[in-house]
């Protein structure tokens, strides 16, 4: 049996490659959007779910929202509890696997950020999003932020719908993307080649699910969510079929 991606994917190596490309600039404004479309008062419970090295959750902590980190990654972590050191700010921290997420009627918020969501198959990605309704208390809202599946068949199809190749560079890493779409699952996926000093490192591999708009609001509105409003981008623009990225804001009922 295939071992998941995800168990071994968010190291060292992943935070080296992305860290880079995460000015603090982008991390408090990404930040702001996320408290101005969960629209919370402050002193809110919020939870970070797949919260990486808490590059959004300590500026909320900052601003007077009570943040859980939840996150399956033990190095992930290890940098969000420095990170809140050097921002001195306090947040709870929960390692475990998000599929076996545990609260009730806790959370005024949680949101999901940088592709966090479709990790798992359909029918569990639906649990999923059931733990964290039954997590929200009522009228609690979630943000799902992931790529937007029109776009992303676009761009495979514009390619000739093979595999695509893209070399990029990020600390002291050369990077190669070997990336297409599984038209059965209706999923992207990534071989990704880690290159430093000249040298092979290692070979990582996700596989992300991509959901349309449709998708996602009828799996919302099954697991007790309504949506409020979609978003293309970080910039609050609305959600258009060429936008680069689907931002869904959505918030529970009581049937």
């Amino acid at each position: 049996m295939e071992k998941e991606w995800f168990k071994e994917f968010f190291d060292k190596i992943y935070y080296e490659t992305y860290r880079p490309l995460e000015s603090e600039e982008r991390n408090k404004a990404e930040a702001e959007f996320i408290v101005k479309v969960l629209d919370l008062p402050k002193g809110s419970k919020v939870l970070d779910l797949g919260c990486g090295y808490g590059r959004h959750a300590v500026y909320l902590a900052k601003w007077g929202y009570k943040v859980t980190c939840y996150d399956l990654s033990k190095y992930l972590l290890k940098k969000a509890r420095e990170r809140a050191k050097e921002f001195k700010v306090k947040m709870e921290f929960v390692r475990g696997d998000m599929r076996k997420l545990n609260y009730s009627n806790t959370f005024n918020g949680v949101y999901m950020a940088f592709t966090t969501f479709g990790y798992f198959s359909d029918k569990e990605n639906f649990k999923l999003l059931k733990k964290i309704s039954k997590a929200l208390k009522e009228k609690g809202k979630l943000l799902i932020d992931t790529w937007n599946k029109f776009r992303t068949i676009s761009h495979f199809y514009s390619q000739g719908g093979t595999e695509v190749y893209r070399w990029w560079k990020s600390g002291d890493y050369i990077i190669l993307d070997k990336t297409r779409f599984d038209m059965e699952k209706e999923a992207i996926i990534n071989i990704r080649t880690f290159i430093k000093d000249g040298k092979i490192i290692c070979e990582r591999k996700f596989e992300v699910i991509a959901y349309s708009f449709k998708e996602l609001k009828n799996m919302l509105n099954r697991a007790g969510l309504v949506i409020v409003k979609a978003y293309g981008n970080y910039q609050g623009e609305a959600f258009q079929m060429n936008s680069r990225r689907l931002v869904i804001v959505a918030e529970k009922y009581q049937p």
